[in-house]
């Protein structure tokens, strides 16, 4: 996704596994297939084509997995499935788009590591039967160790707005695309409620959505960017891209004037309804008081926002119905 534009939300890209560890993960992998040799006789052991991301080619991965590991963005799309037989999980950056149950379920699970530092050997002390990871595609990661343990399926993101294809896409990888069908039925019913409830109020308004890394800029992002494109299924008009084509621009306090061609801005918030720290820092600067959406007291901190799940999309929908669609 990064690849895209320099201010996508950032990642702290660690390195790649050690190769070395190969030989100990194809130790475990082949006493786990010696292992399960009878069970491979059983009914389950049907197999089916899947275009994957990380091969010109497609891959061989069971048609009904019973122990799945989810990497990167695989979690969110499959944490709220039951029918998915989840085994063990990454954490990361992914986690922002979980909500509170699902990250009690994620800490639940056993952990294979975090970002790009995968533990293949836990991996293949899981003994999963498929992995299915929603790395972006702009990580780079090196599938090869982890394909000496089980199939690899993997659904890639170039760009945030792809969240909901990456979904599908890894939904159906694991068998349970009718269950996730039903994630995005709520969500898209939810969604068009507020559109229709709420268009007299959001007719001719166009929003800036606003978040900070730290880094003393401030980021405007775009309506394919992470914040606004949920915002924008409700029923928000946002501006398409930067003049560069990028989803969202990287800014200074000096800059903040962009925002007086906005009617109103909303901002990243904590669960609580306050501001992220570092927006806050962003808000307390002169220029920011100065701006007309905050002149007219048009400025709409939003618990939630740059999540990209359909259950977090919920919470999104909520919190933009009571902070931000009835005052308007």
């Amino acid at each position: 996704m990064e690849g895209r534009a320099a201010t996508a939300h950032p990642l702290t890209l660690a390195r790649r596994l050690a190769t070395g560890a190969a030989a100990a993960v194809l130790a475990l992998a082949t006493a786990a297939c010696a292992s399960g040799t009878d069970a491979a006789d059983g009914p389950n052991t049907a197999t089916r084509a899947f275009a994957s991301d990380h091969t010109d080619g497609e891959v061989e991965i069971p048609e009904s997995p019973e122990r799945i590991v989810a990497i990167g963005w695989a979690v969110p799309a499959l944490i709220s499935v039951e029918e998915a037989e989840l085994v063990g999980v990454s954490r990361g950056t992914q986690d922002t788009s979980l909500t509170p149950e699902e990250r009690e379920k994620a800490a639940s699970l056993p952990s294979v590591g975090t970002d790009l530092e995968i533990d293949v050997e836990k991996v293949a002390e899981l003994e999963p039967d498929l992995i299915v990871s929603g790395l972006a595609s702009a990580m780079d990661f090196d599938y090869s160790e982890l394909e000496q343990v089980a199939p690899v399926a993997v659904a890639a993101m170039d760009a945030p707005v792809q969240w909901k294809e990456t979904g599908r896409r890894i939904a159906d990888a694991a068998g349970v695309a009718d269950a996730h069908a039903e994630l995005i039925e709520e969500y898209d019913a939810r969604a068009e409620e507020l559109s229709r409830t709420y268009a007299d109020e959001l007719e001719g308004t166009t929003f800036a959505s606003v978040a900070a890394w730290g880094d003393g800029t401030w980021v405007l992002e775009h309506r394919e960017a992470h914040g606004p494109n949920v915002l924008a299924d409700a029923g928000l008009e946002f501006t398409e891209e930067a003049e560069d084509g990028a989803f969202s621009e990287n800014l200074s306090p000096e800059e903040l004037d962009r925002l007086n061609g906005y009617d109103a801005v909303i901002v990243r918030a904590e669960e609580n309804g306050d501001p992220e720290a570092e927006v806050q820092k962003i808000m307390d600067q002169g220029p920011w008081d100065e701006t007309t959406p905050a002149e007219e007291d048009r400025v709409y901190p939003v618990p939630y926002v740059g999540a990209m799940s359909y259950t977090t999309g919920l919470l999104v929908f909520d919190e933009l119905e009571e902070r931000v669609l009835k005052q308007l």
